[in-house]
């Protein structure tokens, strides 16, 4: 009977000590989509390095600092003041000057600020004016200004003398302009709550304990300064408002009033005559829809809307004081501060 041949393929695979694996194949299709993807890439990529890299260079070349733009401008500025200044007070003080007794009442900041570039003769500056506010002795004010070069290796230059020009007019005299009240309406000023706010200011002159007898304030740890060395006058209420809800409803026991004090010397006789001065401030009423409102804070004209109770008070329980400060003194503007209670704890 004749046999059947095996088929050579059939044969090999069975006597090869390695077979090749079918999936390698894949994976070199996988690699190769892997290596075009990179290529893509870094042709994409190169010419933003490359401009990356003209950018670099271009910083270094112009000596620009590390510490960037703003640090620069800021560091700039300052120094050139300084020595925009000291020009400015030498040429005041010079022999003869026409602004002898001339002050310098204030630095307004820098104008006209120009950037020269660096250039293979030269290093890169920055052109700047200073601004002054001169007081002649006469009281009339200019505006003064003095150009300055700046460069961090080489520092700064005064340029020129300083430019003199008079201040621009003031607000014409017909312009009315007014603080915002929004969520605020115009009420009547009723005669309690002009009283209230007449005892407020009688106590603001008077002594810090009826000052906090004047706010109603209850907390024990709370003390007020007061006005020293004048009287109170007068008082009248400029303008008043109470606060509106959403729904249209005033709040008529709320009231925040601008109001003048006038002020005179405590210490002067009367026969040389009282000299007066008036001052304004904006004051908290709360009650003012009773018979007894009281004023429980005040500060400057126009933050009258965001007062809030007590707020000019101190606290002694060290909430707001140091922890290691267990007195208060008078403040720095001279007025008197009251005494805190004497304490009990600890005494049999």
């Amino acid at each position: 009977m004749p046999t059947r041949r095996r088929h050579q393929v059939d044969d090999l695979f069975d006597t090869a000590e390695a077979v090749p694996d079918l999936s390698a194949r894949a994976r070199g299709m996988r690699r190769y989509r892997a290596a075009r993807r990179a290529v893509f890439a870094s042709v994409i990529l190169a010419p933003l390095n490359v401009l990356g890299l003209i950018l670099m260079f271009s910083i270094v070349l112009n000596g620009v600092e590390t510490t960037g733009p703003g640090t620069a401008q800021v560091e700039a500025t300052q120094t050139g003041r300084t020595q925009a200044e000291r020009s400015l007070e030498q040429w005041l003080a010079a022999d003869e000057s026409v602004f002898a007794g001339a002050e310098i009442t204030s630095w307004d900041g820098t104008s006209h600020v120009e950037a020269v570039e660096a250039t293979a003769q030269d290093i890169g500056y920055q052109l700047m004016t200073h601004d002054f506010t001169l007081r002649t002795a006469d009281g009339v004010y200019y505006r003064a200004a003095v150009r300055t070069a700046y460069s961090p290796s080489k520092g700064v230059k005064v340029l020129s003398t300083p430019t003199v020009t008079p201040l621009p007019p003031s607000a014409v005299a017909d312009w009315e302009p007014t603080e915002p009240t929004e969520g605020w309406e115009t009420t009547g000023d009723s005669a309690s709550t002009t009283d209230a706010i007449t005892s407020w200011a009688q106590a603001l002159a008077t002594s810090p304990n009826e000052l906090k007898l004047a706010t109603r304030d209850e907390d024990p740890a709370h003390v007020y300064s007061t006005l020293t060395g004048v009287d109170v006058t007068s008082v009248s209420i400029i303008q008043a408002v109470s606060p509106v809800s959403d729904d249209g409803e005033m709040d008529s026991s709320t009231v925040v009033a601008t109001v003048s004090v006038e002020l005179t010397d405590a210490d002067a006789e009367e026969s040389t005559g009282e000299a007066s001065t008036t001052v304004q401030y904006d004051v908290l009423v709360r009650g003012a829809d009773t018979a007894a409102p009281y004023v429980t804070a005040w500060g400057a004209t126009g933050s009258g809307t965001g007062l809030s109770d007590y707020e000019n008070a101190a606290s002694l329980d060290g909430d707001v004081d140091d922890p290691t400060t267990d007195t208060s003194a008078a403040s720095d503007g001279g007025g008197e501060t009251a005494e805190p209670a004497p304490t009990t704890e600890g005494q049999e």
